[in-house]
């Protein structure tokens, strides 16, 4: 893939307002009750008479899926929908790739090659730091100890992160995960392999701007 490269397209779009977040997955808006697929709080996207994009979505207790919320802080289109990430991130794995691989207990994006690959994405910026997670992730944290098991066993491992909006460099959120982000330094440190992808909504494409360095601090706590 190259820069400007659409990765993704969603079906028509239209803009809501959010009345109401009854619990993690679901957004009250004018069109009525969203779907929300996203694990994080997204405290500073999705809050009552924030904007929203939704598309239509026949869910049990939904009509509609939210696709993105609008950022106040910089100005941009956020895509919160976690459901697509296996999407967007499989046009950065040509060749042979197996989908959600059972290891033991546990499951992982992906199998490339000889390669296990887990995504994760990150809507949460602050002073233009990408930052994972926004809320503590005892899965994510297993994911990146079982990564790095395999890669002391001699199997390679690569997490790769999904940055959905502007920033400048990418950290895990010390503040929010010490557990998560402790356990992502020392897989990297094992030889795990990390990516850190950045794009851009536009229209209803999903557009790749880019890859992120690792922050200067990053596998610091302090």
């Amino acid at each position: 893939m190259s820069v400007g490269d659409v990765v993704y397209i969603f079906p028509e779009l239209r803009e809501e307002v959010i009345i109401d977040r009854p619990n993690r997955f679901t957004v009250l808006t004018g069109s009525g009750a969203c779907h929300l697929h996203d694990p994080g709080r997204l405290l500073d996207l999705v809050y009552p008479g924030n904007k929203v994009l939704i598309r239509d979505w026949r869910g049990e207790k939904t009509n509609c899926r939210i696709a993105a919320a609008w950022s106040s802080d910089s100005g941009e289109w956020v895509v919160i929908d976690s459901g697509i990430h296996s999407i967007i991130a499989s046009h950065f794995l040509p060749g042979k790739l197996q989908r959600e691989v059972k290891i033991g207990h546990h499951r992982l994006d992906f199998l490339w090659g000889s390669t296990y690959v887990e995504v994760k994405g990150c809507t949460l910026t602050i002073n233009g730091k990408a930052l994972f997670p926004d809320a503590p992730t005892r899965r994510g944290t297993n994911h990146m100890k079982l990564l790095k098991e395999l890669k002391e066993e001699g199997v390679e491992g690569l997490v790769m992160f999904l940055v959905m909006r502007r920033a400048k460099c990418f950290a895990p959120n010390w503040g929010m995960d010490p557990a998560f982000s402790a356990a992502l330094r020392d897989a990297i440190n094992a030889g795990v392999s990390i990516w850190v992808k950045s794009f851009r909504l536009s229209g209803r494409s999903i557009i790749y701007a880019g890859d992120l360095e690792l922050c200067n601090d990053w596998a610091s706590s302090t």
